[in-house]
């Protein structure tokens, strides 16, 4: 139990979402990794609300008190060919190449 309770605190944990199962974002232990379609989308005030409602905790929360930011972010990183990542300490960058497993595709 308390290895549970350290990792809950260290935010190394994160539920499952719908847009999980099929396609949609990559989560690994603290990260959510965006695709270049879901980064293009996230640039629009509705892909943004989108993404936000199928995003796992703590990232649809994150995602919804950073909006602007998460925007602006996502439009330079489309403009360069790249991707978004959030991780849940509330880090917003962009990643391409092999970096997310090679998910920026």
């Amino acid at each position: 139990m308390r290895t549970v309770a350290a990792a809950l605190a260290a935010g190394m944990l994160i539920t499952a979402s719908p847009a999980q199962a099929a396609s949609g974002p990559r989560y690994t232990p603290g990260t959510i990794y965006f695709n270049k379609t879901e980064t293009a989308e996230l640039t629009y005030p509705a892909g943004l609300a989108a993404v936000r409602t199928v995003a796992a905790a703590p990232f649809g929360r994150i995602i919804g008190n950073n909006a602007a930011e998460v925007m602006v972010k996502a439009g330079s990183a489309n403009v360069v060919g790249q991707c978004v990542k959030i991780t849940t300490a509330g880090v917003i960058g962009t990643y391409g190449g092999n970096d997310g497993d090679g998910f920026c595709q």
